[in-house]
């Protein structure tokens, strides 16, 4: 019996069919800022292991529901686990204390304008300003990122990829991937955060996923031509999990789940 069989009937009795048919594991080195790190990634048809190889520090390790997006951050050092959202499922939240504050009846803030002190009896009345009409803050302007197909095609390990564009105020991201594998699940080694910068560093992983690309070399690259980080498949090896192997996708039954953090 496959491991699929097997996971499929711990999954609460739901059957998926997935597109998503590559069994097997996939060896890759992440370089940024000259540091680099080596990712390996153990699928199956509905789940995906992704960690660092690395063994001179307690490196968490990522389990993925393909089908649904949710991951389960393992931390071996602790013997911990945490079930964390898809990713982009707060994307629209406000971020913590950025509410903004609700107004009083009479429309005015209390402490602020000339309803904030009483004169005493007898004083003179304070002469008050014209009020100014108020003009709203605008936007700040968010260049979109997008993946662009440049048309030209290539073979890597014995798969058929295709070469995409992300360019972004004096950067270019040039990545050669592929639709036969999964779709490209960064490594992440602490919870996400709702809010940060929208540059291409940070949100190629994602923008390839939402296309179902999974990315056999990818290069970050200055408008001058240094490059600033670099994604590449070392090795593919193919191959049907076994019952054996299903437990690489669940947390191991000593450990204790973790609540997310409120962020």
């Amino acid at each position: 019996m496959k491991i699929n069989v097997f996971i499929t009937a711990v999954s609460a009795g739901f059957i998926f069919h997935s597109a998503f048919a590559f069994e097997g594991c996939i060896q890759a080195t992440f370089t940024r800022d000259g540091l680099p790190v080596n990712l390996l990634y153990t699928a199956s048809p509905h789940f995906l292991r992704v960690e660092n190889t690395a063994t001179n520090w307690p490196n968490p390790v990522d389990l993925i529901d393909l089908p649904s997006g949710k991951m389960t951050l393992l931390f071996p050092n602790n013997r911990s686990f945490t079930h964390l959202p898809p990713a982009g499922a707060d994307a629209n939240l406000p971020a913590p204390g950025a509410m903004p504050q609700p107004m009083p009846p009479s429309g005015r803030l209390p402490g602020v304008g000339p309803h904030a002190a009483t004169p005493p009896p007898g004083a003179p009345a304070i002469p008050q300003l014209p009020q100014m009409p108020t003009m709203p803050m605008m936007p700040m302007p968010m260049e979109k990122l997008e993946v662009k197909a440049t048309g030209e095609t290539t073979n890597l390990l014995g798969y058929s990829c295709a070469r995409y564009e992300i360019k972004q105020r004096g950067e270019m991201m040039t990545v050669w991937a592929t639709e036969q594998l999964f779709p490209y699940q960064p490594y992440v080694q602490n919870q996400r955060h709702r809010f940060g910068p929208q540059m291409i560093a940070e949100k190629w992983g994602g923008l390839l996923a939402e296309k179902k690309l999974f990315p056999l070399l990818a290069t970050l690259r200055f408008d001058d031509g240094a490059e600033r980080c670099r994604f590449e498949v070392t090795k593919i090896e193919s191959g049907e999990m076994t019952d054996d192997d299903a437990k690489l996708f669940l947390p191991p039954p000593d450990y204790t789940e973790m609540q997310p953090l409120p962020f």
